[in-house]
């Protein structure tokens, strides 16, 4: 074997056009793979897979936490076409509702906490978006055991293990967003379990010292994904601005391989019978208004006929403030 070394070495530098490609040829074949790590078809995948349990819980009692009692209680409930599914990220077609290509969402409404960055390590991985390279979301460098904490105010939707995204936590938000935690090693949270802004979601644990883990965050909106550096200033840790601005180019429209139902009775409130529940409720063409300049909460409800409580509650509005171009849901 050394003699075979020492004679692919006198090869190359006697020929210096042999070496030079000896050289290059694993470089070229390493540029034409391609990188893929959770990228946008990941979520199709794993609903071809049994969803799994998280594996690993804190000191956590699931049955100690503050839960919906009802559907009126989900956050963008309507926006989302009465579609609660605990099972799958990504699970439905919604269409989202821009006008004049354009969405704006206001992030933190009167009345809700403010928002907080959800894990206070750097990051190593951001979005990216082509068809050699796609990552749907940012990836943290956790150099030691980490909290996860929620982004604003919600509602946990999903906590399950899935092949690619490890244990999971997906939490929707009152600004119609959903936010996702995976490659978590330990879970603190439950399905329907309500959560505040900063409020500890899971952790993230490096094992190993001679090498950081990653755990992986997204924002998705109307289960579609989009840029995190839309909303969050990751160099500063905050928000960009509270008024949210999206284009149909934000987004990656890929089709569903599947869909599932909505929710079980029990899965919210097996003592509430006061409601009816998700499988009672009939799915209808949702309505949408602008708000143009001048307008107010009053005048948009005399124009439709509907009740301001009615417009509220379709629209999580806890005050009086609405914002010219704002999406308001009518019924």
């Amino acid at each position: 074997m050394n003699n075979f070394c020492f004679l692919l070495l006198r090869l190359l530098y006697k020929n210096k056009v042999i070496g030079i490609i000896f050289c290059i040829l694993p470089l070229f074949s390493f540029a034409q793979q391609v990188f893929v790590d959770i990228d946008e078809q990941a979520q199709n995948r794993i609903m071809e897979k049994p969803v799994e349990i998280c594996d690993s819980y804190t000191h956590f009692n699931p049955e100690q936490v503050n839960k919906i009692d009802n559907e009126r209680q989900i956050p963008a409930f309507s926006l989302y076409n009465n579609l609660w599914d605990t099972l799958f990220i990504r699970s439905e077609k919604i269409e989202i509702p821009f006008f004049d290509n354009q969405l704006k969402i206001i992030l933190i409404q009167e009345g809700n906490n403010s928002f907080a960055f959800p894990v206070s390590e750097v990051v190593s991985t951001g979005y990216v978006k082509n068809k050699n390279r796609q990552h749907t979301g940012i990836d943290f460098s956790v150099s030691k055991k980490e909290p996860v904490v929620a982004c604003f105010d919600g509602v946990v939707r999903i906590v399950k293990k899935y092949e690619e995204y490890g244990n999971t936590v997906v939490v929707r938000h009152y600004n119609g967003l959903e936010t996702l935690y995976a490659q978590l090693d330990e879970v603190n949270a439950t399905t329907n379990q309500k959560v505040k802004a900063g409020e500890v979601i899971g952790y993230v644990s490096n094992t190993n010292s001679n090498k950081n883990k990653n755990t992986h965050f997204e924002i998705r909106f109307l289960n579609e994904f989009f840029n995190p550096e839309k909303v969050i200033n990751f160099q500063e840790r905050k928000l960009h601005n509270n008024l949210l601005i999206l284009t149909p180019t934000d987004f990656i429209f890929i089709p569903v391989e599947k869909s599932i139902s909505v929710i079980k009775r029990e899965e919210i409130n097996p003592n509430s019978s006061s409601e009816k529940l998700l499988l009672d409720t009939p799915k209808t063409m949702p309505v949408f208004h602008t708000v143009q300049s001048g307008e107010t909460i009053y005048r948009i409800c005399t124009k439709y006929n509907i009740t301001e409580q009615q417009l509220r509650s379709l629209n999580n509005i806890k005050g009086d403030h609405i914002t010219v171009g704002q999406k308001l849901r009518i019924k």
